[in-house]
């Protein structure tokens, strides 16, 4: 019976079937599966990318100023570039104030939006008795 040709030819027809039945499951499975397993979080808002911490520079038109940030005292400008530089700041809006002896006070506000890595601020401050310009 083993040597029928007939009986050979059936017990090889289900391979293929069989081969084609697993490649659908793999290629049905590979499209489902992602679907399922996708976040399912709110979509992320297509746009700018923000830094989520800034460094500020503080330009000034004198060395030796102090600087504050939000009434604290943070440093100076420097004697040779007269200005100075404030570290991983938050986004928000901060009050930066600059004192010299001899000079009036010079304040500005910033708002840190996180659009570079650096912001640049100009804060002039004059001598005691001048009008700023």
């Amino acid at each position: 019976m083993e040597n029928n040709p007939q009986i050979q030819k059936n017990r090889r027809l289900p391979w293929p079937w069989l081969v084609l039945g697993i490649a659908l499951l793999i290629m049905l499975g590979a499209a489902i599966i992602p679907a399922l397993i996708k976040d399912k979080s709110s979509p992320k808002p297509i746009g700018e990318f923000r830094q989520s911490r800034v460094d500020l520079i503080i330009q000034s038109n004198v060395g030796g100023a102090e600087v504050y940030l939000d009434g604290q005292h943070k440093g100076f400008t420097s004697d040779t570039k007269y200005q100075a530089r404030l570290f991983n700041l938050a986004r928000k809006t901060y009050q930066i104030t600059l004192k010299k002896e001899g000079y009036a006070d010079g304040m500005k506000t910033v708002e840190i939006t996180g659009k570079a890595l650096t912001q640049n601020v100009q804060i002039d401050i004059q001598p005691n008795g001048e009008e700023l310009q």
